[in-house]
């Protein structure tokens, strides 16, 4: 696991004292390594987080033997061993032991054609000196972040934004399109970056181009997951139920490789309870550590159905207390993220992972269950969206009309703005209505007109996928947006500001495909989604794990901003005289948003939440470069104070 950084095309000036500070701004990436190599026409920046091969045969950039093919690459190809093999019985030799060295001779023999072989997490560049050629890729479902710049003569890339940022030319200039989007979303799809002029290389894609014209190329796609939009009927058969149970062990099995000590995290649910229990019946590697994080607010803690896992499956667990959190982690939070990001988990999966970097390096987590096997709440509400769908427009626009009667903050009018949104079953894929009063309050007046097309990041994906069932629309756009734009940034993001590695068995592509070929009644009906894992949680698992009802991740944010301090502290960073500088939110409405919520009535805690995030972001990246100074440092004193008067 590691940041990478470069560029193709133009060298830049003064090109030793920018490598240098590339690489110390992402050095939490990987603090154990640098490295830095260049030729005409191309520049390859490296920070390594060592994992396997320990020894300096890991070092990147790394080389094919005769030098043409220059390769750095963030991730970890799961499969390398049998590359290896593969590569052996071609007659390829090598020096070491690590995922890299194969990846190289692997690109080095079959280009673009070599990432149909990976099953893995990835973000690399590869420089082939002589056809004068480069190639950035990034893994099928978007685990590991490539941001680049196309320029007159010159492409810059780098895992994180802040890689691009830190450029003495970098440009800054906010993208009105983005903000709408962010508030709207609580985070920015992959189309979107928050300043014109940057991109992200969506996943399953890769660029190639020329050294001498590096800007002129355009991403091509190399793999999308392919839903059955059927709903179907039946349960599995028990051939069906074996293949899954092969498939995770095998998934399991080949994220246990390495050279380093690995963890689990395990929550009380299905989904990292299968991961820890087919872990500890796999003989790759040593037994792993399971890490559970404890809760002082039962809704949210479940460490007793953690523990009811681990004596089932024998595995050694260590509870992690969550440290107290506050209203003042935005800073840190806003320095990690690069782009504004609000989903409320990126608390507690920011402090669970600065935690359990004192355990392990690597860790298994459950990531990518809910949308390969249909676990999610929205997808079990799909009848009520029919019903919405099924709505004619005239009635649609009636109710609109009728709404703008009730109070612009009232929980009934933005129940019903829900249910008119366009393409009436999106609104199960939304957290937030862009007809949403609320939204149109906060929006500033050069704004307003962004209102209704925020969406149609969501709405395009919807429509790609016409003609099938609602959930598979649903998992469609999950796939293509929310998955990789909010849960995998969360986790990247978290895990390597603290620099561990977290490796999730379900968004192995195997697992992801063999699941997206079943109908739908496959994977969940009216009460209930995952039925394949529950069925093999069965004879994995503890009853009382099994029936549990999910009680999420997250953190008291909508108690917050209904006490003292958390009001305080919304309108001394929300109405200041640089929130009035910058223009993003309109004033009068937040405040509006601020005393309502205060007041106990509509719950309006996440778009409270969505600006201070947006505020503390261009803090750092809008109106200065505090962000080169490095992660601001946890304000103990506030959080304290917090912990007092809310008593959480």
């Amino acid at each position: 696991m590691c940041g990478i950084f470069g560029y193709v095309g133009q060298a830049p000036e003064a090109t030793g004292a920018l490598i240098t500070n590339l690489s110390q701004l992402l050095r939490h990436r990987g603090p154990d390594d640098e490295g830095f190599e260049s030729g005409p026409g191309w520049g390859l920046g490296f920070r390594r987080l060592s994992i396997l091969d320990l020894s300096e045969l890991g070092h990147q950039p790394m080389s094919t033997p005769d030098g043409r093919f220059w390769l750095v690459f963030n991730g970890e190809i799961y499969n390398y061993v049998e590359l290896r093999r593969g590569l052996e019985q071609q007659g390829e030799r090598f020096r070491g032991t690590s995922d890299s060295e194969i990846l190289l001779r692997l690109l080095a023999r079959e280009g673009p054609k070599a990432l149909e072989h990976l099953n893995g997490m990835f973000a690399l560049a590869l420089i082939d000196t002589e056809q004068g050629t480069y190639f950035l890729a990034r893994d099928r479902l978007g685990v590991k972040p490539l941001y680049y710049q196309a320029r007159p003569g010159q492409l810059r890339f780098a895992s994180e934004l802040k890689g691009l940022l830190a450029w003495p030319d970098a440009s800054r200039e906010i993208n009105p399109v983005a903000v709408a989007e962010y508030l709207a979303m609580e985070y920015l799809p992959s189309e979107t970056c928050i300043f014109k002029g940057y991109q992200k290389l969506p996943p399953g894609y890769y660029l190639t181009g020329t050294l001498h014209q590096p800007e002129r190329a355009e991403p091509v796609s190399y793999w999308k997951v392919e839903i059955n939009g059927e709903e179907g009927d039946g349960s599995l058969t028990n051939g069906q139920l074996e293949d899954l149970h092969n498939l995770l062990a095998s998934a399991v099995q080949i994220r246990l490789r390495s050279d380093v000590p690995v963890g689990i995290f395990l929550s009380g649910g299905i989904d990292s309870g299968l991961v820890a229990a087919l872990a500890a019946k796999s003989t790759e590697g040593t037994r792993p550590l399971a890490l559970t994080v404890s809760f002082s607010e039962k809704r949210y803690d479940e460490t007793d159905l953690a523990q009811a896992t681990v004596e089932k499956i024998g595995l050694e667990q260590r509870i992690i207390p969550q440290r107290p959190t506050g209203l003042t982690d935005v800073d840190r939070l806003a320095w990690t993220y690069d782009e504004p990001f609000a989903d409320p988990s990126a608390i507690p999966t920011f402090t669970l992972c600065e935690a359990a970097a004192e355990h392990a390096v690597v860790f298994l987590a459950g990531d990518g269950g809910d949308e390969a096997f249909g676990g999610y709440g929205k997808y079990i509400k799909t009848p009520r969206y029919k019903l919405a769908h099924a709505i004619p427009n005239p009635a649609a626009r009636a109710l609109h009309a009728a709404s703008a009667f009730l109070p612009s903050l009232s929980s009934l009018r933005y129940r019903l703005a829900k249910k008119i949104v366009p393409e009436g079953g999106l609104a199960a894929a939304l957290n937030q209505a862009p007809t949403d009063p609320a939204f149109e309050l906060i929006l500033p007046a050069d704004m307003k007109a962004l209102a209704h097309q925020v969406g149609k990041p969501l709405w395009q994906r919807w429509e790609q996928y016409q003609g099938n069932s609602i959930t598979a629309r649903q998992q469609w756009v999950d796939y293509a947006v929310y998955l990789p734009d909010d849960i995998l940034v969360k986790v990247d993001r978290a895990s390597m500001a603290h620099s561990i590695e977290i490796r999730s068995p379900f968004l192995d592509y195997r697992v992801v495909e063999w699941a997206a070929r079943l109908p739908r009644a496959n994977l969940l009906n009216s009460h209930q989604g995952k039925l394949p894992l529950r069925t093999l949680a069965n004879s994995l698992l503890p009853t009382k794990v099994q029936s549990a009802s999910k009680r999420g991740f997250g953190a008291p944010i909508r108690s917050w901003f209904r006490q003292p301090f958390g009001q305080t502290f919304a309108r001394e960073r929300l109405l200041s005289d640089q929130a009035r500088q910058r223009g993003l939110w309109d004033l009068a409405g937040v405040e509006r948003l601020i005393e309502a919520h205060a007041n106990g009535g509509r719950d309006l805690h996440q778009w409270l939440w969505s600006l201070l995030m947006l505020d503390a972001w261009a803090r750092h990246y809008l109106d200065s470069k505090d962000f080169l100074q490095g992660p601001p440092k946890p304000n103990t004193e506030q959080v304290n104070s917090l912990v007092t008067d809310y008593a959480y």
